[in-house]
């Protein structure tokens, strides 16, 4: 889980009066924050591109407001015209490889994250993302080149030995990813993705017990650190530990309100604990404010069915919402074979 980005707060160049007025009052709104302080600065900034096309702050930060409320058309569009305006500028390119990757795109994103390691090959932090997002398509060899270039590059530090370790964990080759994990905690003991990383390899290992405590051991390194929260909540959602993977989940949604995929999980949680009407409202708000083809959407829509079908035992509201689900979720949405199935079995 990637940590977005904050609109600028200046225009540096020279620009038309009232697009700069816009452009500060978009500000104000965002700052000032409350429910709908992004839709606000997203208005405000719309107007003040529109007197000025070229104000090329004004398109990054609504490239920057669209990525954080999960619009990734809207954010790669508006990306895509401040660094037209400003090329390589290194925010932008980074922002649009997000949203690239958040939406499937990885081809872009990767060439984004290319552009960035282009002016700085050392740059070790986009290159643990650039591997992350390789490792992730499991393109385990092209993830392993991005490691070698950057430690040719700039050398090792913690977060590079994590994220190969990562790719060794993924691969099967856990002797190896404790080794390279080790060696990033001989480099940073705090670093709470590296401990995060060891969770996973206990929990590979079926050591379950050390997989919590690493995970307890990120989440106290940096309360902040979303990941390991998230992981642990996941384990605990697949042991029915419902009132525990609720706790956690509940304080990931407080730290990043726009995640949808931990507020689909944090509804699974509520439906298990049978509080039913807390879990469908949950999913709603998913399905309102995701993207229309995003997974996360179509697994609200999924679950809404399932929580009709299995749990309410309302086969004419299972069946809506299986039609809702055929309807709204992307075509490679990997439950719609389910869906079709359970609709035949309610044989209406």
């Amino acid at each position: 889980m990637g940590r977005s980005p904050e609109p600028r707060g200046r225009v540096e160049e020279l620009a038309r009066p009232d697009a700069v007025r816009d452009f500060d009052a978009a500000l104000r709104a965002y700052k000032l924050g409350g429910p709908e302080a992004a839709e606000r600065a997203i208005e405000r900034l719309h107007s003040a591109v529109k007197v000025d096309p070229r104000l090329w702050e004004g398109w990054y930060d609504l490239g920057v407001l669209y990525l954080g409320r999960g619009n990734f058309g809207e954010a790669i569009a508006s990306l895509d015209r401040a660094l037209a305006i400003r090329g390589n500028f290194r925010p932008a390119l980074l922002a649009r490889a997000e949203a690239h990757r958040q939406s499937g795109g990885t081809d872009a994103a990767r060439a984004d994250y290319g552009r960035v390691l282009a002016l700085d090959p050392g740059d070790r932090i986009v290159g643990a993302r650039l591997a992350a997002l390789l490792r992730e398509r499991k393109k385990y060899e092209d993830a392993l080149d991005v490691i070698r270039a950057i430690l040719r590059n700039a050398g090792a530090d913690g977060q590079i030995y994590v994220e190969l370790g990562l790719i060794y964990l993924d691969q099967g080759r856990l002797d190896l990813a404790e080794l390279v994990l080790r060696k990033a905690l001989e480099a940073d003991a705090k670093l709470p993705a590296a401990h995060n990383a060891f969770a996973l390899l206990a929990l590979e290992r079926g050591q379950d017990q050390v997989a919590f405590e690493r995970f307890d051991q990120a989440t106290a390194l940096d309360p902040g650190y979303v990941d390991a929260r998230f992981n642990k909540a996941a384990v605990l959602l697949d042991a029915g530990d419902f009132a525990r993977a609720r706790a956690d989940l509940s304080r990931v949604v407080e730290l990043r309100p726009d995640d949808v995929d931990a507020r689909v999980a944090l509804g699974v949680a509520l439906r298990g604990l049978k509080d039913f009407e807390r879990a469908r409202a949950t999913w709603e708000d998913v399905v309102r404010q995701a993207p229309r083809h995003a997974p996360a959407r179509g697994d609200a829509l999924f679950n809404l069915a399932v929580l009709e079908m299995d749990h309410l035992s309302d086969d004419k509201a299972a069946l809506r919402a299986l039609d809702r689900y055929l309807q709204q979720a992307g075509r490679a949405h990997p439950k719609r074979k389910e869906a079709q199935e359970r609709k035949k079995e309610l044989g209406l």
